[in-house]
C-alpha cells in the first residue's frame, strides 16, 4: 500500500520490532446484512451523541432497517431498490497492490447480498488533502461531492470536520460491524477506524547497522548517505517528526517548538540522507533502495517493514516511537454523497472481519498485510490465517497490548500545529 505523504521503551519482540499501543474500550456483537460476519464481547460506542450501537436503533418499524443519513426505516426490498438504482459508488483511499481484487469483491459481495450489479470506483492517492480539496470545491460551489466514501488517516478525518464536510451515519442498522469495533476507533456518529495499528516507524538493516535503536540514531555518521526520510507536506512527515518531538522532549502542539525539531533533522539526520537530498515517501522507490543497499534505513509506515519481510528481504527490522502515536484510518462520509446507501454497505463490509482478514481473496502474503492492520476489536482475532499462526505476533500486536498503552494524539491541536511547522519544514528545503 501506498500510504499518503500518509509510551514505552523500544521492545522486541521477534523479527520485526513493535509496541503496545493505546487503550480502547469493549466490544460488540454485529453481522453483516444478512451473512455472519462474528460475534465480540460486550459494550457499544454512545459518543457524540449516537443513543444506540448501530443495528439496535430505536423506533424502527417492524420489519425494516434503519438507514442512517438517509433517516429512513426501509425494508429489505427498499434497500435492494436503492442499492439498484445507486449503481456504483467513488471511494477515496491510498493505493494497494490489489485494489482490482478489492473491488471485485466488493462487486461480488453487493450482487450475492443485494442482488445488484454495481460498479465501484477506487481512487487511490498519496495525498490525501486533494479529497478535502475536491470536497470544499464541491460545497462552495453547492454541487454533489465528488466521493461517497473517504478511507484515509484519522488527522484529515479531523480537518474535514473543521471544514464541515463529514456528514452523520450512525448508528444505522447497514453498519451492524460498528458494534465489532472497541470504542477507541469510534467516532459516532461520523467515522470508523479501519485499522488498528498503524503508524510511522524506522525501518532499518538489522544486518548491516544493528546498533539502531532510535529514530535519533538517524543523525549518526556511520549513516552517511544511507537515509530516506519523508518530505514535508504530509502525515507521513509529522509522524516523524512526532516521534522526533517525543525524543527531543519537546511539544507538538507548540509550533515554535516544532520549528527546533524541524531544525533538528535538516542539520543532523540531513546529511546523512541518500545522495544528500533523498525526501521520499514513495513506497516502490523506499523497497527498491532498501533492497540494493543504497539505503540501510528508511522513515515510513511500519507495513513496510511486512512487505519487506514478505518480499524476500530478511534483513529487515523495525525501530518504533518511543511513544507510539497511532495514524490509523479512518472511513466516513462526505455531505451530499450521491450514493449514501452504498456508502453504507461499502464502510459495513470493509469491517467485517473477512474483509480485514482477506484469507480467502486470491492474493499474495504481501498484498494481504496492505489490507490488514491489526485487530479492530476481540471479534477479529479468531481470523489468523493457519499461514499466519506461527509469525503473526512477530509482526502485529496483540489485541491485549492494543487495550494496554493509550498513546493518544490530539488531531485537532496537531493540525493547527501542523500547518505552521510543515510550512517551515519546505521553507527551509527552498520548496
Amino acid at each position: 500500500m501506498q500510504r499518503s505523504k500518509r509510551a514505552a521503551p523500544v521492545w522486541t519482540l521477534g523479527t520485526l520490532i513493535f509496541s503496545a499501543m493505546f487503550v480502547v474500550g469493549a466490544c460488540g456483537t454485529a453481522s453483516s446484512p444478512p451473512a455472519s460476519t462474528g460475534t465480540g464481547g460486550a459494550g457499544a460506542s454512545t459518543a457524540a451523541g449516537a443513543s444506540t450501537a448501530a443495528g439496535a436503533s430505536t423506533g424502527t418499524a417492524a420489519g425494516t432497517k434503519h438507514v442512517g443519513i438517509v433517516n429512513k426505516d426501509m425494508t429489505d426490498d427498499e434497500i435492494k431498490a436503492a442499492i439498484a438504482k445507486e449503481g456504483g459508488l467513488t471511494v477515496g483511499n491510498w493505493t494497494y497492490t490489489a485494489t482490482d481484487e478489492l473491488v471485485n469483491q466488493f462487486q461480488k459481495y453487493v450482487k450475492a447480498t443485494y442482488g445488484a450489479d454495481i460498479k465501484l470506483t477506487y481512487v487511490g492517492s498519496q495525498s490525501p488533502s486533494e479529497y478535502l480539496t475536491k470536497l470544499a470545491a464541491a460545497k462552495s460551489s453547492g454541487s454533489e461531492t465528488p466521493f461517497d466514501v473517504i478511507a484515509v488517516e484519522e488527522n484529515y478525518w479531523q480537518d474535514a470536520m473543521d471544514q464541515d464536510l463529514v456528514d452523520s451515519f450512525l448508528p444505522s442498522d447497514l453498519v451492524p460491524n460498528e458494534k465489532l469495533l472497541l470504542d477507541g476507533f469510534k467516532h459516532s456518529p461520523t467515522a470508523l477506524a479501519f485499522q488498528a495499528a498503524s503508524f510511522i516507524a524506522l525501518v532499518y538493516n538489522k544486518t548491516k547497522q544493528p546498533w539502531i535503536k532510535s529514530f535519533m540514531d538517524l543523525a549518526d555518521p556511520r549513516l552517511k548517505g544511507k537515509v530516506t526520510v519523508p518530505p514535508p507536506g504530509d502525515i507521513s512527515s509529522g509522524g516523524l517528526l512526532l516521534a522526533l518531538s517525543k525524543e527531543l522532549g519537546k511539544d507538538y502542539k507548540d509550533p515554535e517548538q516544532m520549528k527546533q525539531v524541524v531544525d533538528w533533522l535538516i542539520a543532523n539526520i540531513g546529511p546523512n540522507l541518500v545522495n544528500g537530498d533523498k525526501y521520499s515517501s514513495t513506497e516502490s522507490e523506499l523497497q527498491q533502495l532498501m533492497d540494493s543497499g543504497t539505503a540501510d534505513a528508511e522513515v515510513f509506515w511500519n507495513g513496510q517493514t511486512r512487505l519487506e519481510y514478505f518480499s524476500g528481504n530478511k534483513d529487515v527490522a523495525q525501530v518504533v516511537p518511543a511513544a507510539l502515536f497511532p495514524i490509523n484510518g479512518y472511513v466516513w462520509i462526505p455531505k451530499k454523497a450521491p450514493h449514501p446507501v452504498l456508502a453504507q454497505v461499502f464502510i459495513n463490509w470493509r469491517l467485517a472481519p473477512e474483509v480485514q482478514f482477506p484469507n480467502d481473496w486470491p492474493i499474495e502474503h504481501g498484498p494481504w498485510t496492505q489490507f490488514s492492520e491489526g485487530f479492530l476489536g476481540d471479534s477479529y482475532v479468531s481470523h489468523i490465517p493457519d499461514w499466519f499462526k506461527d509469525d503473526y505476533y512477530k509482526n502485529y500486536l496483540t489485541i491485549d497490548q492494543i487495550k494496554s498503552s493509550l498513546q493518544t494524539i490530539d488531531w485537532k491541536a496537531f493540525n493547527a500545529s501542523s500547518k505552521v511547522f510543515q510550512d517551515y519544514f519546505a521553507k527551509k528545503l527552498g520548496q
